[in-house]
């Protein structure tokens, strides 16, 4: 079959040229990719060898050589056994009887481009666990070393009192942020982060006041006819949620006198009363969510939609308010909610955010 491929290039020259090794035991195969200086880009591995059988075999060659590629190829009947090996660590399998010159270089292309998207992809995750240990250790530490400085501070008025408390919540913040940073990893990399019933309403206003305090020429206020209380599925990340949406608010926008206004919208049906439409751009009928609006007079982000937050993130080219809005879009879409951005004409911008009610 190799023989034919790399026949296969004179006739068809889509077909990409390939030196092989063929070996027809484990053995033989594991000492080609330790003994030699010869480096594979793809392994085409029979799981039914003479000296091995089954994911043992995929076991074997993995634990010598992590980087290469592999297709494993099976037996008529075998499909399972080729989806288990997919599962743990092949790129691709193929069934022997059915193999063409053809379908085994398109085989051969994808298991390269798959597995070099698998390592890029490990490697970003190394990055963030290496992100993860400095955020924990060395600003913790000196946020922590900030807070025990100011605890020594005697102010000797009240502006210099409300400037200490200032610094003494930011330092609090950041020591509690380092703490839930490995947690927030792990949930954003979670398609199905486990929700509970969140108290909405008290999250919001101490993230609004917090905001406003840290913030003088920003003005913060909530809607009239807002719920004083409302539920909403969530979990431990929703303060950063909001936080993320009204710090977007405020960084688009330098000028003094900067006004924030938020309105909680409740469902307007039940999803008892729901029925197909109207239907929100995700699937989910928007009259059953449990809306917040934040409206600001900030600069217009002609450059965001609600699509391009779905998208994927190139943080190279994007700015604070696209990651910051990208980040929570990804936690809303966790809630079963969503994200939606409007124009509020001639000014501003409003951002909503809408809840599957608890």
């Amino acid at each position: 079959m190799m023989q034919e491929l790399q026949a296969d290039t004179v006739n068809n020259p889509t077909v990409t040229p390939t030196d092989v090794d063929r070996v027809s035991s484990l053995e033989s195969g594991l000492s080609h990719l330790t003994g030699t200086k010869t480096t594979y880009d793809v392994v085409l591995l029979d799981l039914n060898l003479p000296d091995s059988a089954g994911l043992e075999t995929l076991d074997s060659v993995t634990e010598i050589n992590s980087s290469v590629a592999i297709v494993v190829l099976t037996g008529v009947g075998d499909q399972q056994l080729g989806r288990d090996a997919v599962d743990k660590g092949a790129q691709d399998f193929l069934i022997k009887a059915q193999v063409t010159p053809r379908v085994l270089d398109k085989a051969i292309s994808y298991a390269q481009t798959r597995k070099a998207q698998t390592d890029a992809i490990q490697q970003q995750r190394n990055e963030l666990q290496v992100l993860n240990w400095v955020i924990r250790h060395e600003i913790r530490n000196d946020a922590a070393i900030i807070l025990g400085w100011a605890n020594e501070l005697m102010p000797d008025s009240a502006s210099e009192r409300r400037s200490l408390n200032r610094i003494e919540d930011a330092s609090d913040h950041i020591v509690k942020l380092t703490k839930s940073v490995g947690g927030l990893v792990n949930t954003l990399e979670d398609d199905k982060a486990e929700l509970n019933a969140i108290e909405m309403t008290s999250v919001l206003e101490a993230e609004a006041t917090r905001l406003q305090e840290t913030h003088d020429s920003v003005t913060i206020t909530v809607a009239d006819g807002s719920p004083e209380s409302v539920s909403v599925r969530a979990n431990e990340f929703l303060g950063t949620v909001f936080r993320n949406v009204l710090s977007s608010a405020i960084e688009r926008n330098a000028a003094d006198g900067q006004h924030i206004e938020i309105s909680v919208q409740p469902p307007t049906r039940t999803e008892s009363e729901s029925t197909i439409d109207p239907v929100s751009t995700d699937g989910g009928d928007s009259d059953t969510y449990v809306w917040v609006s934040v409206k600001d007079d900030g600069e217009v982000i002609d450059h965001l939609t609600s699509e391009s937050l779905t998208t994927t993130l190139d943080t190279r080219e994007a700015d604070e308010t696209h990651i910051g809005l990208y980040f929570v879009n990804r936690f809303m879409t966790q809630y079963g909610g969503e994200v939606r951005l409007e124009d509020d004409a001639p000014d501003g911008k409003i951002i909503r955010l809408g809840f599957v009610p608890a």
